[in-house]
């Protein structure tokens, strides 16, 4: 997603959320630590494309299908891309993916002992699912003279789900990568639904975003610098809070808000629950976050519930 229209939503969020006198949405800067963490003597690379777009799409169109086919092909050279070009790891097959087909949702023992006893890998980096989407949001515009005209704009979405896995076939990590970008506009006649574009001749659009994806997911295994835009509880007993979390002072609005959260039977406990689980994601640690996220979870908390939903799509948390 562009920087502008991550800061169109961001903004429009914290528009909404301040008409709430008890919450407040408030913007860190902040380095995420890896998600994914291996050890120094895992450092040889397989990837695997199981994708196969003629079965694991409804699409009958032989345009679209072929969309896909391609796009998967291309995920899976961009994260083949960002292997080869890691020090820290070598590609074993760095000229295309192994193909395998999508038997089950996860890689069989079977599977595994085939490619480990073909191929020795370290790590086995599989592409499971492959999707394109258009997303459309429709604006009105008024002239001088009072015309209007309504605008359809329409976003091109593609997501790549990948799992990682050792060579013993365990399960080390999942995720689906989005990228998104603005495809298309087309003018809303009459008051009638504008007829969007077809995906069947979206693909060089298509390749694009997908090698990002596939770049995008080898990103997990290093921290990342990011804007972090979540929502906290405001009021008397969270006073300077904001300000602590917006300046980067995370370990102290951690020990401020302590003691706070010990007593889940209050609703300040519940909110400083929240709150703390929001000030550890910023200080990196997912571990302590998501314990308190959950604690204010299991009391009916809302914003927690939200949390958990975010780092769960992200493939933070399992």
């Amino acid at each position: 997603m562009k920087s502008s229209k991550l800061l169109a939503i961001l903004l429009w969020s914290v528009l909404a959320l301040q008409l709430s006198s008890c919450v407040s949405v408030v913007m860190m800067e902040t380095v995420r630590p890896p998600v994914v963490r291996v050890s120094p003597d895992q450092w040889k690379v397989l990837v695997v494309n199981r994708y196969d777009a003629a079965t694991q799409t409804s699409s009958k169109n032989g345009n679209v299908i072929e969309v896909l086919r391609e796009g998967a092909y291309q995920a899976a050279g961009g994260v083949m891309g960002a292997v080869y070009s890691d020090s820290t790891f070598v590609l074993i097959n760095p000229d295309q993916a192994v193909t395998l087909p999508p038997s089950s949702p996860k890689l069989s023992e079977a599977e595994v002992q085939e490619l480990y006893t073909q191929y020795r890998p370290h790590l086995i980096l599989t592409l499971d699912k492959f999707d394109t989407r258009f997303g459309k949001e429709v604006n009105s515009y008024e002239d001088e003279d009072g015309y209007k005209t309504r605008t359809a704009n329409y976003d091109l979405v593609v997501a790549s789900t990948w799992s990682l896995y050792d060579s013993t076939g365990i399960l080390l990590d999942q995720a689906t990568i989005e990228q998104s970008d603005f495809y298309d506009s087309r003018t809303v006649v009459s008051g009638l639904l504008a007829i969007g574009p077809a995906m069947g001749k979206a693909g060089p659009a298509v390749n694009q975003l997908a090698v990002e994806t596939g770049y995008s997911y080898w990103d997990r295994f290093y921290p990342q610098p990011i804007l972090l835009a979540r929502q906290i509880y405001t009021g008397s007993p969270f006073q300077g809070l904001n300000l602590m979390l917006l300046m980067g002072q995370f370990q102290q609005a951690i020990t401020t808000l302590q003691p706070l959260a010990q007593d889940l039977s209050t609703k300040t406990g519940i909110r400083a629950a929240h709150n703390l689980a929001v000030a550890y994601e910023a200080a990196g640690d997912y571990e302590q976050a998501t314990h308190w996220a959950r604690q204010a979870q299991g009391k009916g908390d809302k914003l927690s519930n939200n949390l958990m939903q975010l780092w769960a799509t992200a493939g933070l948390i399992k």
